[in-house]
């Protein structure tokens, strides 16, 4: 059987080294790869792998997800977020799933027993409304959004409004109240001005980034001593329940976790 990541690009990806590792330790002889596929190019390849029995699915990265929303029927959390990441053709139908969700709470459950009652997210995307539907499902209070532009927050408001989630924007300037987690959802480099200030309010700090690091955050989680997460937490949480749904087999956070924190190191000493 065969499986792949797609996206534009794709070759970045680790998620063949945690797949490929999960099908050694479950005895299969599958094959998965990192196949670049530009947005004219999905419908034609996306149908292609739906008419091919040789396939067991896709794994899904940016900026694919919201579109592969047109090729199956979608679980709640790919309704909520707006995209899938994960395409499963073991059934009759094609279904389509957004397993960043249960990886954010998987990588979180992992670190602390905690329950974030107050939360901060930085930024406004695809992976922000992951989290914020996972922040619902612990039960969160509030939770302050971090943007350049307020205008950006509007989907991400209107999200929490559906979550039953009290939530307002401020600037990434603002102060914010303490927190018990703050996620850090933008590119690393746009992060160092606030990263101090955002680790003097947060008892947790997760930055979805993990190349190259440690980030800004990162490294201002670790000198006032808060927890912190990073990207490969949450590659490796939300590979789980992807792997399980394109296989039917099972594979622990641990074990994603390594495959991937060991190829990023293969990458980096290249």
């Amino acid at each position: 059987m065969r499986c792949a990541v797609i996206g534009d690009p794709a070759h970045h990806s680790l998620s063949p080294a945690i797949h490929r590792a999960g099908y050694d330790a479950n005895g299969l002889d599958w094959h998965y790869d990192a196949i670049t596929v530009t947005p004219d190019e999905l419908d034609g390849f996306v149908r292609g792998v739906i008419d091919d029995p040789g396939w067991a699915g896709l794994s899904v990265t940016a900026p694919h997800k919201e579109a592969m929303l047109a090729y199956g029927e979608a679980d709640e959390p790919s309704l909520l977020v707006g995209g899938a990441n994960t395409l499963v053709l073991r059934g009759e139908t094609p279904t389509l799933h957004n397993t960043d969700v249960p990886g954010f709470v998987v990588a979180w459950r992992a670190a602390t027993d905690e329950v974030p009652k107050r939360a901060a997210i930085v930024g406004a995307g695809a992976t922000a409304r992951a989290i914020l539907v996972g922040l619902a499902g612990f039960g969160t209070r509030e939770v302050t959004i971090l943007v350049r532009n307020p205008d950006r927050a509007a989907g991400l408001l209107e999200l929490a409004r559906a979550l039953d989630i009290p939530a307002e924007a401020r600037l990434l300037s603002d102060p914010i109240e303490p927190v018990d987690l703050l996620a850090s959802t933008i590119p690393a480099e746009a992060t160092a001005p606030y990263a101090r200030q955002w680790a003097d309010s947060a008892a947790a700090l997760f930055d979805v980034v993990y190349d190259p690091w440690p980030t800004p955050v990162a490294v201002a989680a670790r000198d006032a001593g808060r927890i912190a997460l990073n990207g490969l937490d949450l590659l490796a949480g939300q590979a789980v329940d992807q792997f399980y749904l394109l296989t039917g087999r099972q594979v622990t956070l641990e074990a994603c976790r390594s495959a991937a924190e060991q190829e990023l190191q293969r990458r980096q000493r290249l």
